[in-house]
């Protein structure tokens, strides 16, 4: 019932929203001059705050400053304002409300999973626009550091080379403001949740052409897994200098140390499956206390130097450092159930990981006008160098677990020398990027985007061999060029269709049985749609259809050779609505359909089954619902928010012999500002309903619980 209540109110309110919002154009055309939303457009930054919900701007889709109403691709921006408002603890937690997305299949196992469109993109993030780590799937980043999350929908490629075909998430960091903060909050919920913040901003001189802020925030709590907690600390100064009134200066850095044991999962058979034996307790740990723990450090420096030649030409170089260690270990269920259903077969994966990479982007942007064309063209060289180091990375057997009656003081929590795997020893990655984008206007309200991208990367691959004292060496060096067109019309009633083709790939690393180098795995995307925005721009639609293909994925044969005949197809739509239906009342309200199948197989039988079949985790139905309303009209300073999240029914499997149960979950927060002070309850999951989030075939995640958490804010400004 709630799922078609939530689509049909979703598009109730669209054309409500839609009707309003022309309302209001049409009596204000007489009222307000033109010129002044234009130019209010014009000055709104990609890396700034902004009030409210929606965005007018961002930047991953073409490295400008660009206005999403005329991006002929789908974008969508979370601001902190509403990672504050939903009480969002992490990335995967701030991304739930954005279409097209569906984040936290994993469940609470502490590190940032999503896929968008139906493909896995958690490997794949960019920070402040370049990309961090090889093993960036192993942390979760601190989402209290974000100005803003961007998300990039399709594939991207030609502007930030190597990606897998769903698209980018782009996380904006905190930077210095020309408006001075000064904020402390303190935070506490149940599982034990704590934290502290601290958000300083301001000038260091008269003219304030140097200003610094700094962002901290100390976190921790238990978890409803047995044995389960979590630590983070982070810390970000940084620093902006205008050195002129042509080149400024942004350094920018961060340091993060977590502490947490992970959450694996539980069989399918006592979780979405029938266990003679009943229902197994989300709380049961399946790993070994005092065992069981995961340390990661990452630290990030670099900078954004630009200037501007002229008022039609700007130069703009990044540049960042990163390093990310991680030391840890964790036990798991293997996917092998005793015929009693009791007992659950179990290994320990051991992880040392030490990784260092640097990245550049170097850009020239320039306009200039050709006969009826006006031209916003993009030049780049970008650059990425890392080199990591797996000197442990591998797995041991353990004494089964009894989920029902669980024990473990037979084993012993000593040094265990894991199993060599094949990802142990090292990886070097480089890759270099040349990249041209034109953004063409003419006419009145044709946007056309193209980009052209010419990679060339080098993947050099180290391996011990288990037999004898050797190292493998495995290298290719594929190179790729990348594709881009869209075309946009945007009429004078804030309606824009478009159209547009993208292209993203992959190197894959190894050899054919004839000794041919594998070609990269690609993705191609055909997607077409249409934007809204209201002319004060505080409220926005959209809707996007799209088709994608991923090519050339693979597996390795019996002998060890790679074999590259996989094509996996997925094509949905989506319907976004976001921003401020009246002064009073923001909501963020998302439809989401992905149609995924397997097209092309491999020869094994086991790969065969697969064929035509729906790839796992990819529900086929996602909806959620978000909205506040500011009720200071009859209490001063007080304000609501409510919502409610549906994510349908996935595969369990490859072979698709089982579902995982669709869900519905229920969010609200109270908020109360009095002077310096803002006070703010948020609870997610209200119903405390039990739901498993994912399964991977060898197992099934317990989503999360009901979480409740109380924070204080005090400003000092």
């Amino acid at each position: 019932m709630f799922k078609q209540a939530l689509l049909v109110g979703s598009c109730a309110c669209a054309q409500l929203v839609i009707g309003v919002s022309t309302a209001e154009e049409a009596t204000g055309q007489d009222q307000l001059p033109e010129i002044s939303v234009k130019t209010q457009r014009d000055e709104q930054s990609t890396t700034t705050p902004f009030k409210g919900y929606k965005a007018s701007t961002a930047q991953t889709a073409t490295k400008t400053n660009a206005k999403l109403i005329e991006t002929p691709q789908s974008i969508t921006v979370v601001g902190s304002e509403q990672i504050r408002d939903q009480g969002a603890q992490s990335v995967t937690e701030a991304l739930r409300s954005v279409a097209g997305v569906d984040a936290g299949q994993y469940g609470r196992r502490g590190q940032d999973d999503f896929t968008i469109r139906g493909f896995t993109q958690s490997e794949f993030v960019l920070r402040d626009g370049m990309r961090m780590f090889l093993d960036q799937a192993w942390g979760q980043t601190e989402v209290f550091g974000l100005e803003r999350v961007e998300v990039l929908k399709g594939p991207a490629s030609v502007l930030y080379g190597q990606s897998a075909p769903g698209g980018l998430v782009n996380l904006v960091s905190k930077r210095p403001t020309d408006k001075p903060i000064a904020q402390i909050g303190v935070g506490y919920g149940n599982y034990q949740q704590k934290q502290l913040s601290a958000d300083f901003s301001d000038s260091l001189n008269e003219s304030g052409s140097l200003r610094y802020r700094l962002v901290a925030i100390s976190s921790a709590s238990d978890d409803q897994v047995d044995y389960a907690d979590r630590q983070r600390t982070y810390v970000a100064p940084s620093l902006t200098w205008d050195i002129s009134d042509k080149t400024s200066l942004t350094l920018l850095s961060s340091y993060q140390k977590s502490q947490y044991v992970s959450i694996r999962g539980l069989p399918a058979a006592g979780t979405v499956l029938p266990n003679v034996n009943g229902r197994i307790s989300f709380s049961r740990y399946v790993g070994v206390p005092g065992m069981d723990k995961i340390m990661t450090e990452q630290t990030l420096l670099g900078y954004e130097l630009t200037h501007a030649f002229n008022n039609n030409t700007k130069f703009k170089q990044s540049v960042r450092y990163n390093t990310f260690n991680l030391d840890g270990s964790w036990a798991m269920g293997t996917g092998n159930f005793s015929s009693t259903q009791t007992n659950w077969n179990r290994q320990r994966a051991i992880r040392e990981i030490d990784e260092q990479s640097l990245a550049t982007d170097n850009q020239i942007a320039t306009e200039f006008q050709t006969a009826a064309l006006h031209h916003q063209v993009l030049l780049g060289f970008d650059s990425l160098h890392i080199n990591s180091s797996r000197e442990k990375f591998g797995t041991r057997s353990l004494t089964a677990l009894n989920l029902y009656n669980p024990n473990n003081s037979n084993v012993a929590v000593g040094n265990f020398t894991p199993t060599a795997s094949g990802h142990q020893g090292s990886d070097e990655l480089s890759q270099y990027g040349f990249y041209l984008q034109d953004q063409i206007k003419f006419g009145d309200g044709w946007n056309a985007v193209l980009g052209l991208r010419r990679d060339e990367t080098s993947l050099l691959q180290k391996r011990p061999l288990q037999t004898t004292a050797a190292t493998r060496r495995s290298k290719t060096d594929p190179g790729a060029t990348s594709g881009r067109a869209g075309l946009l019309y945007e009429f004078s009633s804030g309606f824009a269709p478009y159209i547009s083709y993208s292209e993203s790939f992959m190197p894959e690393l190894g050899v054919t049985e004839d000794g041919a180098q594998l070609k990269p795995v690609t993705g191609k995307q055909r997607e077409a749609g249409i934007k809204y925005e209201s002319p004060n721009q505080r409220f926005g639609a959209n809707f996007a259809l799209y088709e994608i293909k991923m090519e050339n994925a693979g597996y390795n044969d019996n002998n060890g050779f790679r074999v590259q005949v996989g094509e996996q197809r997925n094509r949905g739509f989506e319907f976004d609505i976001t921003g401020k239906l009246t002064d009073k009342f923001n909501i963020v309200a998302t439809y989401t359909y992905i149609d995924a199948e397997i097209t092309k197989a491999g020869p094994r039988l086991a790969d065969q089954a697969t064929l035509g079949k729906r790839p796992i985790l990819i529900p086929k139905n996602i909806a959620n619902i978000w909205a506040t309303y500011d009720l200071t009209s009859w209490i001063p300073g007080l304000t609501i928010g409510a919502g409610a999240r549906y994510n349908g029914e996935k595969a369990g499997d490859a072979n698709n012999t089982y579902t995982v149960p669709d869900y519905t979950v229920f969010d609200a927060a109270i908020y109360y500002h009095t002077g310096p002070w803002r006070l703010a309850l948020n609870g997610r999951n209200l119903s405390d309903k039990r739901y498993i989030s994912g399964c991977n075939g060898n197992a099934c995640y317990p989503g999360d619980p009901r979480m409740v958490m109380f924070t204080a804010n005090y400003n000092f400004k």
